[in-house]
């Protein structure tokens, strides 16, 4: 199956990917057929001038995107993309890492005026958002020299290819978010654009610093730069179980312990537990949001026994306790509640 366009607006493209799937949508969203695959693609267009694409879906052959160029207009299209699940491990870890981009867990940044080209794999389930700006859209929340600062910087290395990179735990957590409640929420576009403009948010911040006031460009090797992917996929595969060691994960990554915990931070930001217990304590407040958990059964969830401690470790993250947070974000009335403890911070 092929799709190739050249328009930077959504609901064009979801229409485009209807067609050939054999189905029209229904507004801005379409379900995938079962003769193509299962999941489902929802378009938004924000008053901002945002236009973004959700996705999650698994198709019965291999799908193939191309993005032309288009000099004539100035675009930036943001992709978070993430394998949801894999069949074959073994399968996906002999891919290069130049070529994962739509397998793995990533973010990726380009403009209009270069072209695109990937391939969703057959069976496997994909999760992913696509953001497509331009400067008028980012001038309606940041000021114009800023703008310019981040344009500027941009095409003074990229011009010629994408910048891309692994997406962290806290990026997951947020696609997580608006996935789950992108078909329920009582205010749907309201709920969308708000999470879309964190992860815009997230991301251009994050930028600006490593390419600008940091200078750290990260020049790891394609192996080295897998292998720390694959290290963060184990540090966060189970909080109910104790955090796999230093030495555990640098083996992993065939590191010596040192080389790890300094290569970890400067992929991810943080220090290895800081960022550990940092996207812990946003999985445990996706799942208090979510309302399918009572907060004792969430911080059972997170590897805590005792709800006073988990309790602390959540205010210390939030400043606000579990229960304090679920009555300011309440989005399930008839979630059960916890008697909030009594603890001293």
């Amino acid at each position: 199956m092929y799709l190739e366009y050249n328009i930077y607006n959504s609901t064009n493209i979801l229409h485009a990917f209807g067609n050939i799937c054999g189905v029209r949508a229904d507004n801005t969203r379409i379900d995938i057929p079962s003769t193509c695959g299962e999941g489902f693609m929802q378009s938004f267009n924000f008053g901002s001038g945002i236009s973004v694409l959700a996705s999650d879906i698994s198709m019965k052959e291999d799908f193939e995107i191309k993005r032309n160029q288009h000099p004539s207009s100035q675009y930036f299209v943001l992709l978070f993309n993430e394998l949801v699940e894999k069949s074959n491990y073994e399968q996906i870890d002999k891919l290069a890492f130049d070529k994962f981009d739509l397998r793995k867990k990533i973010v990726r940044l380009s403009s209009s005026l270069i072209p695109s080209q990937s391939i969703l794999p057959a069976n496997f389930r994909i999760r992913s958002v696509l953001i497509i700006f331009n400067k008028q859209s980012l001038l309606n929340f940041i000021d114009f020299k800023t703008a310019e600062e981040f344009i500027n910087l941009y095409f003074s290395i990229y011009i010629k290819k994408s910048f891309v990179a692994p997406m962290d735990a806290e990026y997951r957590w947020i696609i997580e978010d608006l996935h789950h409640e992108i078909s329920n929420h009582p205010l749907q576009n309201l709920f969308a654009e708000n999470r879309v403009m964190l992860l815009l948010e997230k991301f251009l911040y994050n930028f600006m610093i490593r390419e600008k006031h940091t200078g750290k460009k990260m020049q790891f090797k394609e192996e080295e730069l897998s292998r720390l992917v694959k290290a963060e996929n184990m540090l966060l595969a189970d909080f109910s179980k104790t955090a796999p060691t230093i030495n555990i994960l640098a083996r992993a990554c065939a590191m010596s312990p040192t080389k790890f915990k300094n290569d970890f931070k400067t992929l991810y930001g943080l220090p290895v537990y800081e960022y550990y217990q940092k996207n812990r304590m946003a999985y445990a407040r996706t799942l208090i949001q979510h309302g399918e958990n009572s907060i004792k059964q969430v911080g059972m969830m997170v590897g805590y026994s005792n709800l006073g401690h988990f309790a602390a470790a959540f205010k210390n993250e939030y400043n606000m306790l579990p229960s304090e947070w679920l009555h300011a974000n309440r989005l399930h009335p008839d979630v059960q509640e916890e008697v909030k403890p009594n603890i001293s911070l």
